[in-house]
């Protein structure tokens, strides 16, 4: 296991009114994330905020499942750690597309996002926009990450045509969270050692300094002391946009150590699941809750949960079974309510739903 130390610091800036940056450290997940969020007036602020919140949400879910291998999706040429983090940036972002849909003044706003995940002895990089991620390692800096703007994948096709691109095109990305109902992040798995430093930041600091100072001030300070430096440097240097640094300086690898708090596989809203259940996914506009159910009918579904949802409760709802790794997304309405869960009428279904959802009940 890896042992790490590190901190993150968020700034506005010198330049806009709002702060449009998120970032998460989770050590008990071993998550470390930055969005950079875009949009109208706080649509950006409500993106970044809620791709992070939903990420981590779910990757502690599935970390607590009895079976996390079994997911919708699965690729086995990557770690179960690796398809985590994946499945959880889908969920993020189709839940930041969704929340975009059904509210006027988020309409258009998306956010990048780039994390880090420690995984045993190896680390997941994974990431959807033009947050950097740079690996600092015998006092080489090098982008690890995979920036998904206009020219940078001009530059990875023709090295000289991104220099026959305007600036403009500097920061035209490609590839963002919320925009479409799916997103494909591009993920790695790396090798680790000690004293590699692994650095992510918003563009607010990467288009104010080179990554060679980037790890310069890394290796020569404290994880705290170096994002504060950093971001020093990016407001002295004209401070144009938010600014946002997470440094993760890797102390040891061990063969094993205790589990953080909250790291066991007891969660709350997932309940241990016999064979033959499906896994359902849903959310509410407050939160996001899972359970697992053998109740599933075309018309609807009974889901066991002690929640406060209320009778008239729209939800989103994803069914999974995970061995067969077949799904439906759905919306239902919350029609009865018991001391033991709510009653769900599946609402405006297509054909298409319908199908699938037969599939399902056809594997109960």
């Amino acid at each position: 296991m890896i042992i790490a130390a590190s901190a993150g610091q968020t700034d506005v800036g010198k330049k806009r009114k709002g702060n449009e940056d998120a970032f998460l450290i989770d050590e008990g997940l071993g998550l470390y994330v930055v969005a950079d969020g875009m949009g109208g007036r706080k649509a950006g602020e409500v993106a970044s905020r809620l791709v992070v919140e939903t990420l981590q949400r779910t990757l502690r879910k599935l970390a607590a499942a009895d079976n996390p291998a079994k997911m919708v999706g699965f690729d086995r040429n990557l770690s179960t750690e690796a398809n985590q983090l994946i499945y959880s940036i889908r969920r993020a972002n189709l839940k930041t597309f969704d929340y975009a849909q059904n509210d006027e003044t988020c309409k258009g706003m998306g956010s990048t996002l780039s994390a880090v995940l420690l995984s045993n002895n190896q680390i997941v990089v994974s990431n959807v926009g033009d947050s950097p991620i740079f690996r600092v390692r015998a006092g080489a800096t090098e982008t690890v990450s995979t920036i998904h703007t206009v020219m940078a994948e001009q530059e990875a096709i023709a090295p000289e045509g991104g220099l026959k691109l305007g600036q403009q095109y500097l920061h035209m990305i490609t590839r963002a969270m919320g925009i479409s109902e799916t997103v494909n992040p591009d993920t790695r798995e790396l090798d680790c050692r000690t004293g590699d430093i692994f650095v992510i930041c918003s563009d607010g600091l990467s288009d104010k300094a080179f990554p060679e100072e980037i790890g310069e001030i890394v290796q020569r300070e404290t994880p705290d002391a170096a994002c504060a430096e950093l971001i020093k440097m990016a407001n002295d240097r004209g401070g144009d946009d938010n600014i946002t640094v997470v440094v993760v300086r890797v102390d040891s690898l061990a063969e094993s150590h205790e589990a953080p708090a909250g790291g066991s596989k007891a969660h709350h809203g997932v309940t241990a699941h016999p064979e033959r259940r499906v896994l359902i996914e849903y959310d509410t506009e407050d939160a996001s809750y899972s359970t697992y159910s053998r109740t599933l009918r075309l018309d609807g579904v009974f889901l066991e949960t002690a929640e406060p949802i209320s009778e008239g409760e729209s939800l989103m709802m994803n069914i999974t079974d995970p061995g067969e790794e077949v799904s439906v997304m759905v919306s239902g309405l919350v029609v009865g309510r018991t001391p033991q869960g709510i009653e769900v009428a599946f609402e405006n279904l297509t054909a298409a739903q319908i199908e699938e959802l037969k599939a399902l009940i056809r594997r109960l």
